[in-house]
């Protein structure tokens, strides 16, 4: 079946991604903001100190978020969150606090409460998804079975 451009009318509008309502330059700025206070924080500045070069880092992370609320991508880069924060010892505690922190971030950046929203949805459904990563290796150690994850970093 082809595409029909008779169909079109003047009018039709293209859909726009969360990441293109929000903009590449505000999400750069809450990853800017975001780290720049995790380094001085008190629980989550310790996980992250393993961060050596913290401009490719936070380059790394918009474009992460950008793909994360639907935009395309622009670097090439795959990403392994799971891996990455199950070797730095990323615990459920240290997500709620990382949660918090993007939360007030998040709302500090992105004026239109909807889309705040859209992406603070995506954010905890990671952390769900972390503090099941952080279950899983937990339980493979207390019955002795040591993951080798040490050597990703972030």
């Amino acid at each position: 079946m082809s595409f029909d451009q008779s169909r079109q009318t003047p009018d039709a509008r293209v859909e726009r991604t969360t990441a293109e309502e929000i903009g590449r330059a505000t999400i750069a700025a809450v990853v800017d903001d975001f780290y720049g206070r995790i380094q001085h924080h008190p629980t989550l500045a310790g996980p992250f100190g393993i961060v050596h070069d913290w401009p490719a880092h936070k380059a790394k992370m918009t474009h992460f978020w950008w793909l994360s609320l639907g935009g395309r991508p622009y670097l090439d880069y795959r990403y392994e969150v799971m891996p990455k924060h199950a070797a730095v010892g990323v615990t459920a505690a240290l997500v709620d606090d990382w949660l918090a922190l993007f939360e007030t971030v998040v709302h500090a950046h992105v004026e239109a409460p909807a889309l705040a929203d859209a992406w603070l949805f995506r954010a905890r459904r990671m952390g769900d998804s972390l503090r099941l990563v952080e279950a899983y290796y937990r339980r493979k150690r207390e019955r002795g079975d040591t993951p080798s994850l040490a050597h990703r970093a972030l």
